[in-house]
């Protein structure tokens, strides 16, 4: 009984011997499969780029072109605004709900424009006035064609500001808001 028994335990260690080596390839095998689908999975397609095809003998007409095309994005950056552009812009940032542009004209490097401001709860009407202009001068300085904006805001003053006038920061030119409310008259 003791040989059978004493066989039966060295069958045992045997094959679970056997079992784990088979069983280590298989980890191995299955971390490889694993490692090869990650990899095929992460691997885009790779695309061949188009080639452009150019044909010489025009080079002299293609630098034309392209000096030209400079010419006329420097010609547009220097144009002054138009009055509809003024008005646009006005309207879009200058004017609250309740508010009416009366008038908008540039004449001599000088944006003039009447506005008559709704009424506002929040807000007294001066600092209604001077919050108007600063939203207004701030996307105007993004412009060019004037030196001089004067906003009359009806029955309560008007305001004058040269370009001169203005500071800069990250975000850009503008006019200081102490700056505006001292020019209230």
């Amino acid at each position: 009984m003791k040989k059978v028994l004493g066989v039966g335990i060295i069958l045992i260690m045997l094959l679970g011997a056997c079992g784990q080596r088979g069983a280590e390839p298989a980890e191995e095998d299955q971390e490889d499969r694993q490692t090869d689908q990650i990899e095929d999975i992460s691997r885009e397609p790779e695309e061949e780029p188009e080639e452009e095809v150019v044909e010489l003998g025009d080079t002299e007409d293609i630098e034309n072109d392209e000096s030209e095309e400079q010419e006329e994005s420097i010609d547009d950056t220097s144009q002054s605004m138009t009055e509809d552009e003024l008005r646009e812009i006005i309207e879009y940032t200058g004017i609250g709900e309740g508010d009416e542009l009366v008038s908008a004209t540039i004449e001599n490097e000088e944006i003039k424009a009447v506005i008559n401001l709704g009424e506002f709860e929040l807000f007294t009407i001066e600092d209604l006035a001077v919050t108007r202009y600063s939203q207004l001068s701030d996307e105007l300085l993004d412009h060019e064609g004037w030196e001089k904006l004067t906003i009359e805001f009806s029955d309560i003053g008007t305001i004058t500001m040269d370009r001169s006038d203005a500071e800069s920061n990250e975000y850009g030119e503008y006019f200081p808001t102490l700056e505006i409310e001292d020019r209230l008259k």
